[in-house]
């Protein structure tokens, strides 16, 4: 009865979707300079959802952390002070670090909360094992723990610098860098994905650059391979069963630098499609077993429930 529109959002000329693509003036990160990444966002960006990547990472628009993130660096935490001899290598002492934080972890429920206690005991209980057996039985000795590291790497046309930290570094029998990865989650690549995995890749193209010199009084060392260690899941009976981790390798890389398997410079190649789809801002979301938990399917067009309403 007074003239204003009732609903005004409702008018099509107040439809976003109608409207054409805009572009913004700043470019998302400047071409004069190496492209900043980290190792796990090389995956994202080249093997998983360039999408999810820029909405996550850059856009900073990812869930806040969660219960399950918690176990993760709760764990990183204690297996990190037992390697650096903060505390020892017993199940007793870890369980009481464990206790003196676990309140602050956020879960939906009590019972939830005790269960993934239980799983983290376990977890340590996996790792001590793996510990003490991995020094016997390979004859590596650690160097360094959550070792942060900064390099920039060639890759084609483009200069990608990595910023990350190795969770444990050691040294084996032939003086050889060997980079360990912990993980707590209840999913494991395959082994043909271990042997391309983009993290360790870089990890070990690291070491090549010097990221480890200072834990090998000045020197660079040659890589030595790397390996995932899932704390959450337990090995293959013929690996020992239950009570050790189950751990998957990464073979060491070749005198060119790249992972010594066929298939050529599948590292170097990776690096150069993550940087080059930042740089020309090319987030096109591509589907995968990787969507049944991601934030962002209500904002995919790629998902029915993400599409806009005028297509």
């Amino acid at each position: 009865d007074d003239g204003h529109p009732l609903v005004p959002a409702a008018h099509p000329d107040r439809w976003w979707g109608l409207h054409e693509p805009t572009h913004s003036t700043v470019p998302l990160r400047d071409r004069d300079r190496p492209v900043a990444l980290s190792g796990s966002a090389l995956d994202q960006l080249a093997n998983t959802c360039a999408l999810q990547w820029f909405l996550g990472r850059e856009v900073k628009a990812d869930t806040p952390a969660t219960a399950a993130q918690g176990f993760g660096n709760v764990v990183h935490v204690l297996a990190d002070e037992v390697a650096a001899g903060r505390t020892p290598a017993d199940l007793a002492a870890l369980m009481r670090r464990l206790d003196s934080v676990w309140d602050a972890l956020a879960f939906d429920a009590p019972w939830k909360s005790r269960q993934e206690k239980d799983n983290a005991r376990a977890a340590l209980e996996r790792f001590l094992r793996w510990h003490v057996l991995e020094r016997e039985t390979h004859g590596r000795d650690t160097v360094a723990t959550e070792h942060g590291f900064d390099v920039t790497l060639e890759a084609g046309a483009y200069e990608v610098r990595i910023r990350g930290s190795m969770d444990r570094v050691e040294r084996d029998a032939q003086g050889r860098a060997y980079v360990v990865d912990f993980k707590t989650g209840k999913q494991k690549p395959t082994g043909p994905e271990v042997a391309r995995h983009p993290q360790l890749a870089v990890y070990q193209l690291a070491v090549r650059e010097g990221a480890v010199d200072d834990a090998f009084e000045g020197r660079t060392p040659q890589a030595g391979g790397a390996e995932l260690v899932h704390l959450r899941l337990g090995a293959p009976r013929k690996e020992g069963g239950d009570a050790l981790p189950t751990v998957q390798t990464q073979q060491p890389l070749d005198a060119a630098g790249t992972p010594a398997e066929p298939g050529g410079d599948w590292v170097g190649d990776l690096l150069a499609t993550a940087a080059g789809r930042v740089l020309e801002e090319r987030f096109t979301p591509t589907t995968g077993t990787h969507c049944t938990h991601c934030t962002f399917r209500a904002s995919c067009s790629a998902q029915p429930e993400g599409r806009h309403i005028v297509e």
